[in-house]
């Protein structure tokens, strides 16, 4: 029995090749030789959650008679709406929460 362990890895099969490693990996090593080199074009989706602090003029309607906040959905749908307000400002926070390849536009 072979207590020698693969190089690649470091599995104790019953059988190496020359080289030490084992069936699987020698395979592996050959297919990666042989794969094509491709040019690949595709767009990415980045989904990124932040946080913007700034100082903006809300709205009387979204305030209630003491100044305070009182339709929090409201303004978020008014701040959707006037993006010119606040898109240009450099995230206080920013996190990619995802990044997924959405087609394959191109492959030569």
């Amino acid at each position: 029995m072979n207590t020698e362990a693969c190089v690649e890895c470091g599995d104790v099969p019953e059988l190496l090749d020359e080289d030490l490693t084992c069936g699987f990996c020698r395979i592996s090593l050959y297919l990666k030789d042989s794969l094509m080199n491709m040019t690949v074009k595709f767009p990415v989706e980045t989904v990124t959650h932040g946080e913007i602090e700034i100082d903006i003029d809300v709205p009387e309607e979204f305030l209630d008679e003491d100044g305070e906040l009182r339709d929090e959905d409201g303004l978020r749908d008014w701040l959707n709406d006037n993006e010119h307000e606040w898109y240009e400002l450099d995230p206080v926070f920013e996190e990619i929460q995802s990044k997924e390849v959405i087609e394959i536009a191109n492959a030569f």
